[in-house]
């Protein structure tokens, strides 16, 4: 089992109309995929003082690869990152991650 994880980072001046994208919009968008579950956000504490804003991981359960290679090969991961761009610019950076998890 794996976890697709999504780390943002978030301008103080951004963080409720992204929350609430995330929660309206990017989560239920990824479980309509069926290719992902079992969404958990978390926010990444740091001793930075001088980062502006706020980390925060979205991670979400992928049962094989294969349906991760899937979804990008689609051109969905790409799509992700465009939307994000266009509707938040500078304001709100992101990078995934795949997590194997160990027994």
């Amino acid at each position: 089992m794996f976890i697709y994880n999504t780390t943002f980072l978030v301008t103080d001046r951004c963080f409720n109309p992204w929350f609430k994208w995330l929660k309206e919009e990017h989560i239920p968008n990824m479980l309509n995929t069926r290719h992902f579950s079992k969404p958990q956000i978390a926010k990444v504490l740091t001793t930075e003082s001088d980062q502006e804003g706020m980390s925060f991981s979205v991670q979400f359960i992928v049962n094989d690869l294969e349906n991760l290679q899937s979804w990008i090969d689609n051109n969905n991961e790409i799509r992700l990152q465009n939307n994000l761009s266009l509707r938040f610019g500078a304001e709100v950076l992101s990078f995934s991650t795949i997590l194997e998890l160990m027994d």
